[in-house]
């Protein structure tokens, strides 16, 4: 029985954990760039997602579609999160493959090996490599573009992310044993693993969003030159 409370003390500090970088979002909304709006997205996906989980949850129904559907658009939205700060051509290639892969992936996981109506271990797996890499990718690329490095929200951020995926990662592996075999307080009991490395991720991502700002000279040196007659003009 104390296994079982210690379980859902963790489980509901991961849900309210995503109060922090979607407050913060919220305040700064105005003055938000891109990235930050993707990560606030992310923040609103993940709070709906976990609300709707819980009411699933107490009422006994399958939460399988609504975790399979969250890990998608996390994808996405991170995906696009990366192309948008990584700094180098190279690292957009490696973004746009990642996304080639994930799609692929996805249609051969869902035909062949798990449907979209049963939990998607084996995408959950390959997103959680594509997002390691992509966040290797940002710390190689802040070294290629050889700028100075002033806005360290991104580092923040991109931080929370690897070391959510990084610990998640082989929980990921035995999730569909863990969630479809295991009696329902050993399967809780090993997924809050799963929800202390929630609530670090998302600390992270509150800190990164709070002291994120725009880094206008790596903007205009990603934005080429337009020319106008003789003269190069740089917005």
């Amino acid at each position: 029985m104390r296994v079982e409370r210690i379980s859902e003390i963790i489980r509901l500090a991961s849900m309210l954990s995503i109060a922090l970088p979607l407050i913060i979002y919220l305040v700064r909304f105005r003055s938000a760039s891109r990235p930050v709006h993707l990560i606030g997205a992310l923040s609103i996906v993940s709070a709906l997602s976990d609300l709707i989980a819980y009411f699933l949850f107490i009422r006994g129904q399958s939460t399988v579609v609504l975790f399979n559907l969250y890990y998608t658009v996390m994808f996405l939205l991170l995906t696009w999160f990366y192309y948008q700060v990584l700094l180098t051509a190279r690292s957009k290639v490696t973004v746009l493959a990642g996304l080639g892969i994930y799609l692929l992936s996805f249609i051969l996981v869902t035909t062949y090996v798990q449907t979209f109506f049963e939990y998607q271990t084996s995408m959950w797996t390959i997103t959680g490599l594509i997002m390691i890499i992509y966040s290797v990718s940002y710390f190689l690329s802040l070294f290629s573009a050889q700028t100075t490095m002033n806005n360290y929200g991104l580092l923040w951020i991109n931080s929370g992310i690897l070391f959510y995926f990084s610990f998640n990662l082989s929980l990921f592996v035995m999730s569909s044993y863990v969630l479809t075999k295991l009696e329902p307080q050993i399967s809780m009991l090993i997924w809050s693993f799963h929800n202390v490395n929630n609530i670090v991720k998302n600390i992270l991502l509150g800190v990164g969003v709070l002291v994120y700002s725009v880094d206008v000279s790596t903007i205009r040196n990603l934005i080429p030159p337009k020319k106008t007659g003789k003269h190069v003009i740089v917005q």
